[in-house]
């Protein structure tokens, strides 16, 4: 399934700087996801700073959040509108990066059991 077009010249609504204390509350909250196909729910499981290794000071510190979803409806790795009532809509990259089967954390079973969950990133780096 792949994300909505998104046009060059779109409105640049709801620009945020995206960063752990932002999203940490957000943990175990559902993201809705925009395709062609319809709205699918991810589930934000964990929300990870990376070290800066050297990163000049004018980047933000790498962050990665990662998704639960369902393996019915599978993403692929695309640009996407995504909505949460704390956020308001964003377009960001999604990639899938575990198949079901991959042991998730505490807070993914809103779907189905773990084992049967599909993981996506969103990096910012």
């Amino acid at each position: 399934m792949t994300g909505t077009h998104i046009p060059s010249n779109a409105p640049k609504e709801n620009m945020m700087t995206p960063a752990l204390d932002v999203f940490t509350p957000l943990v175990g909250s559902t993201f809705t996801v925009d395709t062609l196909a319809g709205a699918v729910e991810l589930l934000l499981t964990e929300a990870r700073e990376y070290p800066r290794k050297g990163l000049p000071e004018k980047f933000p510190t790498p962050l990665s959040l990662i998704f639960a979803g369902s393996p019915d409806r599978l993403l692929l790795q695309d640009n996407y509108c995504i909505e949460h009532p704390a956020l308001g809509r964003h377009v960001w990259c999604i990639a899938p990066v575990s198949s079901p089967g991959a042991r998730l954390s505490a807070a993914a079973p809103a779907f189905s059991p773990p084992e049967m969950q599909q993981r996506y990133q969103i990096l910012f780096a």
